[in-house]
């Protein structure tokens, strides 16, 4: 864990909205800048507690903005597992408290050597997680972030890729 932030909700007012209330633990705002990173988020309700993890290319700022405009725009509720999950609290409205954890930063895809780091290091996280509650259900596999070629592995308790993914992640 590298840094954290944390996101509280209320219920629905009388409006029917959900009151979002950010409370920044980063103890510096710069902090929200760092590239190439794995992320997750945690999200909690008084029954249950599910995580998401994802990674970002660009600054965390830019990808936690765009799932906040996901959690807030109605045509961008299936964006993401963790957007689909938001909307279904919404909808029964549950109250839930949102956490992100910078777990990893990695390279980038590297033409050099033809490998995204940073890719092998989300496959690694989503695959040794803890199954019970995590919001990813397929494993995305691609060649380098911003590739055109995608393949879908369900995820498993047991899975064979894991070791080979730790290998090429501690090369």
């Amino acid at each position: 864990l590298i840094y954290s932030i944390a996101i509280q909700t209320t219920p629905r007012t009388a409006t029917g909205n959900m009151q979002l209330q950010e409370k920044n633990r980063m103890s510096t705002a710069g902090k929200m800048t760092v590239q190439n990173a794995v992320y997750k988020a945690t999200v909690s309700t008084a029954n249950d507690q599910k995580q998401y993890i994802g990674l970002t290319a660009n600054t965390f700022k830019t990808r936690y903005t765009s799932h906040k405009a996901s959690f807030i725009n109605e045509q961008k509720k299936n964006s993401t597992e963790l957007s689909k999950y938001i909307w279904k609290l919404k909808e029964e409205n549950t109250p839930y408290s949102l956490e992100w954890n910078i777990l990893q930063h990695s390279m980038p895809y590297s033409p050099r050597t033809k490998r995204c780091n940073l890719c092998l290091s989300e496959k690694y996280h989503i695959m040794t997680a803890e199954k019970k509650g995590l919001l990813n259900t397929d494993l995305k596999l691609s060649p380098h972030v911003g590739t055109n070629v995608n393949i879908f592995y369900p995820i498993s308790h047991s899975n064979p890729i894991v070791t080979r993914l730790n290998m090429l992640i501690h090369l």
